[in-house]
């Protein structure tokens, strides 16, 4: 006689806990880097205006006046970039608050100040290949320096290459879509729209089984 087999039970995952007034304390110190981090941004804005006001002064033989039109584009995208920056800091940030809901990781401010930092230089990069590299080779070479340096600093931060390479794949992804984004002038907040749903979409995914008020409910029981 056979015996039968117990039932098997479906695994069920163990989530840290989550304390509220640390959530959200974190969630206010990231809104105000973003804010922060906006300062020389718009020191970066004013840099890129003074220097194409500079470099469109000589406008007299042809080939110098087909240089100037190159220059203008890439100082028109930097000028675009930026009025998305504050969409880029705020995913990526999103993504490092992520990492230390779900794994327990704890991430110091000083984690969050110096990759903004690294973000801040890409568009200064952008700003100075600009002038020497047609837009989208710029792009290119501002987002590969900017984002390889935030990807080796993570694999140390985050205490795995795994992690690490989740966060290169989101850099990819941003700097991709942004650059599409650039490219499009009729369709550009329709594709950004997108782009801020999916991101959503993302966020509420990856949190659905998060009880964010796991320390609310244990303080409730020793009561």
């Amino acid at each position: 006689m056979e015996t039968p087999e117990p039932p098997r039970v479906a695994p069920t995952i163990v989530l840290p806990v989550i304390r509220p007034r640390k959530v959200m304390l974190k969630l206010l110190f990231i809104l105000g880097l973003v804010v922060l981090f906006m300062i020389p941004l718009l020191m970066i804005n004013g840099l890129r205006e003074e220097r194409e006001k500079w470099r469109g002064l000589p406008a007299a033989e042809a080939a110098a006046l087909e240089q100037g039109a190159s220059a203008a584009e890439g100082y028109r995208m930097v000028e675009r970039a930026l009025k998305h920056s504050p969409l880029i800091l705020g995913l990526v940030f999103a993504a490092f608050f992520l990492f230390e809901t779900l794994t327990g990781l704890r991430l110091h401010a000083v984690h969050y100040a110096l990759v903004g930092a690294a973000l801040c230089l890409f568009y200064l990069a952008l700003l100075a290949l600009g002038e020497v590299l047609p837009p989208g080779a710029a792009y290119a070479g501002a987002a590969f320096a900017s984002s390889a340096m935030i990807v080796l600093y993570c694999v140390s931060i985050l205490g795995s290459a795994t992690r690490a390479g989740l966060v290169a794949a989101l850099l990819g992804a941003e700097h991709g879509t942004l650059f599409v984004i650039l490219r499009m002038e009729e369709y550009a907040l329709l594709a950004g729209t997108a782009a801020l749903f999916l991101a959503l979409g993302a966020v509420m995914f990856c949190t659905r089984h998060v009880d964010w008020f796991a320390e609310d409910a244990g303080h409730a029981a020793r009561t």
